[in-house]
C-alpha cells in the first residue's frame, strides 16, 4: 500500500513532535532497564545455556541482492528451523491456491516455557505482492532473532521472556506472479476481483526487458511537452501553449477492443486486496459488514485470521508494506474508538520508530485527509485493535523522495497527485543518474506498435525503485525497524512471582503467600482498549495442593485484576507524572492446612501476560 500524508501537514508535524515529546520519560525506562529476576527452578539456568549454546550452530544468511522466490525462501527458512530448534518453530497455516505453504515462525526459548505461556509480538510481510521490502523487512527480523540469540542481550532477554510470531510471506502465489511477470499485483491476481471492462489499454511488457513502464506518443492535441532543458521529462502543457510538439503518455501495453482514436486505460491486473479482506472492525450486525473472509475466495486471510484468534497472547501486531517512509496506526476511521490512554501508548510507540527509522508516524484517519470519510473502510488494524484490543500498526518502507533529497511542502499525496514544482522531477532524475547508475528511469527508445504506431517506451521503472528500495539499500533500508521490533517485544507486560513463602499459624495451618509483579511496561491489559471491551480477564493466581494438604481460607483460584506497568511513570517532577504506590503488584493470602515439609505449586496466568510458576516446601 503506497503510503500516503494527511493533507492538514502543519497539524500533523505539530502532532508527531508532541508525541515524541509526551513520553521520553517513559522511553527512556522502557529502553533501558531490567526485568526483575523471578523465582525460577533450579534447571532454569542450565536449559538457558544449553539453548544459547544450540544457537552457535551455522545459520544461513539472507540474501538482500534478490528477492528470494518461493522455493528459495522455503529452503531458507527450513534451514533457519534446522540450526535452531529451541528457537524456532516452523509450520505451515496451509496451502495457497497455486499449492504453496503459507509458512508461520514461532520464535521463542522454548526452554523457559511454551510461546502460548508468554506475551507475543506478530510481524508479517508481502500481504501486498509487489511490496518486496516488506516481505524483506519480515524476513530480516526473523534472522535477526535467530541469529543474534545468546549475544545480543536484548534480543536473548526478548525470546526469554516472551514470543514472536512471523509471517514472512502472506501472498506467496502474489509473489511468484510479480517475480515472474514484473507487473502490479496488489495481492494476488484470481478470479472474484471482477467487475472491470474488458475493453482499453491493459498493462504489458511489450518490448521484452522484463518491466512494464510507460509509452508516450505525439499527439496535436496532447497535453504533454519536453522540457527545455531535460528532453526525458514531459511537463504539462499550460493555458498559453498552443502548437509545438505534443505528446501523450499511457502505461506501456495493446489496447483491447481499440478503435482507431479513443483510449481508457484499464485498472492494473491486481486482482484481490488482502487487506480489505478482514474481518469488520463494525461486528456481524452492521450493513455491509464482512464478518469473516471468505475462504474460497481469500484462503490465506482465512487461514491467518484463524491463527490470529487461536493465539490470544498477541500484545501487539505490525504488517510490513511499502512504499512511503511512515508509520500508520488506529484510528481508521471518525467513529473508530481509540480512549486516550491508548494515544499516549501508541505515541510513545511512534516516537521510538520515529527515533530509529526517521519514518514519520500518522493515523490512518489522517492520512484520509478528510476525503470520502463518510465510508467505513475495513482494514486488519482496524478489526485487531477495536476487536481485540491488539495494539496494531502498518509500517510503509523506503521514501524515493527522500532519498533524492526531495522535501515535501506538503503531504506525499499531494506530492504524487502532481502538486510539485519540476524541480523536483529533475532532482529525481540527477539521483537516478548519480545514485542508481541510470537503473531507475528506462531510457526512452522508439517502438513501433501495433495499434498506435511509432511510440516510445521508457519511463520510471515504479515496481524496482518506487514501490521498492533497490538492492543495494535494502539491508540498510530494513535494519533499523528490526530495532524497534524488538524495543515492542520487549514493552509487553510480563508476570514474574515476586516471592512465594510461608508461615505457621497453628498447629498444622500455614499461611502462604504470594506476591506476583508485572515487570513489563505496558499493562497486564495491554490497551485500555482490550479493557473497554472485555477482551481480557485478570490476573489469577491458583494454589494446588497435594492430597496431604486442604484449603482452610481463600480460594484456590483467584483473580486479582490488571496489574499496571511502567508506562504511566514518566516524570518525578511533578505529583501528575507518576502514579504512586505499587500498581503494578499484586498479594494473594491462603491458609493450608498440611504436615511441615509438604510441597505447594502456585501458578499465575494472564492471558496477555504469560504464565509464572513456583513451588514451597512447608517449613
Amino acid at each position: 500500500m503506497a503510503m500516503e500524508e494527511s493533507s492538514k501537514q502543519t497539524r500533523l508535524r505539530q502532532k508527531s513532535r508532541s508525541w515524541i515529546m509526551v513520553f521520553v520519560a517513559g522511553l527512556v525506562v522502557l529502553g533501558t532497564s531490567a526485568p526483575a529476576a523471578p523465582i525460577a527452578d533450579s534447571a532454569a539456568g542450565s536449559k538457558q545455556a544449553a539453548a544459547k549454546k544450540a544457537s552457535a550452530a551455522v545459520l544461513p544468511s539472507l540474501p538482500f541482492d534478490h528477492i528470494l522466490p518461493y522455493d528459495e525462501l522455503t529452503g531458507l527458512l527450513r534451514a533457519w528451523a534446522s540450526a535452531r530448534p529451541g528457537l524456532l518453530q516452523l509450520e505451515s497455516l496451509g496451502r495457497t491456491p497455486e499449492g504453496r505453504e503459507l509458512w508461520f515462525a514461532t520464535v521463542t526459548n522454548t526452554t523457559t516455557g511454551p510461546a502460548s505461556e508468554k506475551p507475543a509480538l506478530i510481524v508479517d510481510g508481502n500481504m501486498h505482492a509487489l511490496e518486496w521490502t516488506g516481505g524483506v523487512a519480515a524476513m530480516n527480523f526473523l534472522r535477526r532473532l535467530v541469529r543474534d540469540y545468546g549475544t545480543d542481550a536484548r534480543v536473548t532477554r526478548l525470546l526469554d521472556t516472551r514470543c514472536v510470531y512471523v509471517l514472512p510471506r502472506l501472498s506467496p502465489d502474489g509473489v511468484e506472479a510479480t517475480l515472474r511477470e514484473g507487473r502490479v499485483i496488489r495481492s494476488v491476481a484470481r478470479g472474484g476481483a471482477g467487475g472491470a471492462p474488458s475493453a482499453g489499454l491493459r498493462m504489458r511488457d511489450l518490448d521484452g526487458d522484463g518491466r512494464i513502464v510507460f509509452m508516450r506518443f505525439r499527439d496535436p492535441n496532447g497535453p504533454w511537452k519536453r522540457h527545455p532543458r531535460e528532453p526525458r521529462l514531459l511537463i504539462a502543457r499550460g493555458p498559453e501553449d498552443a502548437g509545438g510538439d505534443n505528446w501523450r503518455v499511457v502505461p506501456e501495453g495493446l489496447i483491447a477492443g481499440f478503435d482507431g482514436g479513443s483510449i481508457s486505460v484499464l485498472p492494473a491486473l491486481e486482482g484481490l486486496d488482502f487487506g480489505v479482506h478482514f474481518p469488520d472492525d463494525r461486528g456481524p450486525g452492521a450493513a455491509g459488514a464482512r464478518p469473516a473472509p471468505d475462504s474460497a475466495l481469500v484462503p490465506e486471510v482465512a487461514a491467518y485470521v484463524d491463527a490470529l484468534r487461536k493465539r490470544p497472547n498477541i500484545v501487539t501486531y505490525i504488517t510490513c508494506h511499502s512504499f512511503g517512509g511512515g508509520l500508520l496506526m488506529p484510528p481508521v476511521n471518525p467513529d473508530d474508538p481509540f480512549p486516550q490512554a491508548d494515544r499516549l501508548i501508541y505515541a510513545a510507540f511512534a516516537a521510538r520508530a520515529a527515533e530509529l527509522t526517521g519514518y514519520h508516524p500518522t493515523s490512518y484517519l489522517d492520512l484520509r485527509a478528510g476525503q470520502m470519510t463518510d465510508i467505513h473502510i475495513p482494514t486488519e488494524i482496524g478489526w485487531l485493535y477495536s476487536v481485540h484490543g491488539i495494539f496494531a500498526f502498518i509500517t510503509e518502507f523506503w521514501n524515493p523522495l527522500k532519498a533524492a533529497g526531495i522535501s515535501l511542502d506538503g503531504p506525499m499525496s499531494l506530492w504524487l497527485g502532481g502538486y510539485h514544482p519540476v524541480e523536483d522531477e529533475l532532482k529525481l532524475l540527477r539521483w537516478n543518474d548519480s545514485d542508481l547508475g541510470g537503473a531507475g528511469f528506462v531510457a526512452w527508445h522508439p517502438f513501433q506498435h501495433p495499434q498506435l504506431g511509432p511510440v516510445e517506451i521508457g519511463g520510471w521503472d515504479k515496481v524496482h525503485y518506487w514501490y521498492n528500495a533497490p538492492f543495494d539499500r535494502l539491508e540498510k533500508e530494513v535494519a533499523p525497524h528490526a530495532d524497534w521490533l524488538v524495543f515492542l517485544g520487549l514493552a509487553s507486560p510480563r508476570l514474574e512471582i515476586r516471592s512465594l513463602g510461608s508461615e505457621p499459624v497453628g498447629e498444622g495451618i500455614w499461611k502462604v503467600r504470594l506476591v506476583i509483579d508485572n515487570t513489563g511496561w505496558l499493562p497486564t491489559n495491554g490497551s485500555q482498549r482490550a479493557l473497554d471491551i472485555r477482551g481480557v480477564e485478570g490476573v489469577v493466581a491458583e494454589l494446588s495442593l497435594p492430597p496431604a494438604a486442604r484449603l482452610v481460607e481463600g480460594e484456590l483460584r483467584r483473580s486479582v485484576g490488571q496489574l499496571a506497568g511502567r508506562n504511566e511513570q514518566r516524570s518525578t517532577a511533578t505529583w501528575w507524572g507518576y502514579n504512586p504506590g505499587t500498581p503494578d503488584r499484586a498479594v494473594v493470602d491462603w491458609k493450608v492446612a498440611a504436615p511441615a515439609g509438604t510441597t505447594l505449586s502456585v501458578t499465575a496466568s494472564h492471558v496477555r501476560a504469560g504464565t509464572a510458576r513456583a513451588t514451597l516446601q512447608l517449613k
